[in-house]
C-alpha cells in the first residue's frame, strides 16, 4: 500500500487544452488516505500544456472514483476539464467542476455547489396524496397515492389531508452528465437531482435539467 499521505496519480488524458491544435496533458493527483477505498482527498489537477509552463489547481473537494473528462464545453473548439467523482452517504452525491484554460491560468466556469445555489428548488407534500416542486417558472406534481398503505397513513388522515408536518426537498445532484448532441460540437450537461420524501432513502422523483455553458445557463 502507498503511504496515506503520498500523492499519487488518480487519472491522466491528452486533449487540445490551450490551443486548437494542441496535445497538452492532463494528469489528476491526490492522497488515498484509506486502504483499499477510493476515496481521494488532497487533490490536484495539472496541465502540462504543450509548449508553457505547468500549471497546477488545488481541488477543493475530496470525493470517491475521481475522474477526467475532456471536450468542448464552451464551443471554442478547445476542450475544458471536467473533474468528476462522488461523496456522500445513501444521497449519493455528485461532483463536478469544469476548469477553462484562458491567458496562462485554469479557470473554474462550473461546480456543482454554483449550480445548486443558482436553481433553488423546493418540494412540499400537499393534500391528497400531492407532493408539489416547484423549480422557479418550472412547476411538477407527484402522484404519491400508489405507496406503501402504512407510508400514506403516517402523512395523511383518512380523507387524505395532510395531518403531519414532513417537509420534502429537493436534495443537490447526484447526477452530472456531459452529453453531446450529434448536431453540435461542444458538450452539454446532464444534472439529476432527487426528490427526497419523510427520509433521505424516500426517492418521490428525479428532476432532470438540461443546462450548457455556452449561454451561461447554469
Amino acid at each position: 500500500m502507498e503511504s496515506p499521505t503520498k500523492k499519487v496519480l488518480i487519472d491522466s488524458s491528452y486533449g487540445n487544452i490551450s490551443k486548437v491544435n494542441s496535445k497538452d496533458e492532463v494528469i489528476l493527483v491526490g492522497v488515498y488516505p484509506f486502504e483499499g477505498i477510493s476515496y481521494v482527498d488532497n487533490i490536484e489537477l495539472i496541465l502540462k500544456p504543450e509548449n508553457s509552463e505547468h500549471i497546477t489547481v488545488n481541488i477543493k473537494y475530496s470525493g470517491y472514483n475521481m475522474q477526467l473528462f475532456l471536450g468542448d464545453f464552451t464551443g471554442d473548439n478547445k476542450s475544458e476539464i471536467m473533474v468528476r467523482g462522488g461523496f456522500g452517504g445513501s444521497g449519493g452525491f455528485e461532483i463536478g467542476v469544469i476548469y477553462k484554460y484562458e491567458d496562462g491560468k485554469l479557470i473554474e466556469i462550473f461546480n456543482q455547489d454554483i449550480f445548486y445555489k443558482n436553481n433553488n428548488c423546493s418540494a412540499t407534500f400537499k393534500d391528497d396524496y400531492k407532493v408539489s416542486v416547484n423549480c422557479g417558472k418550472k412547476k411538477y406534481t407527484i402522484d404519491i397515492s400508489s405507496k406503501e398503505k402504512e407510508y400514506l397513513e403516517y402523512l395523511y388522515l383518512p380523507n387524505s389531508k395532510l395531518k403531519n408536518a414532513v417537509d420534502a426537498y429537493v436534495d443537490a445532484p447526484n447526477g452530472i452528465f456531459p452529453i453531446k448532441q450529434i448536431y453540435n460540437n461542444y458538450y452539454e450537461l446532464l444534472i439529476q437531482q432527487r426528490v427526497v420524501g419523510t427520509s433521505n432513502a424516500d426517492t418521490l422523483g428525479i428532476i432532470q435539467t438540461y443546462s450548457n455553458l455556452i449561454d451561461s445557463n447554469i
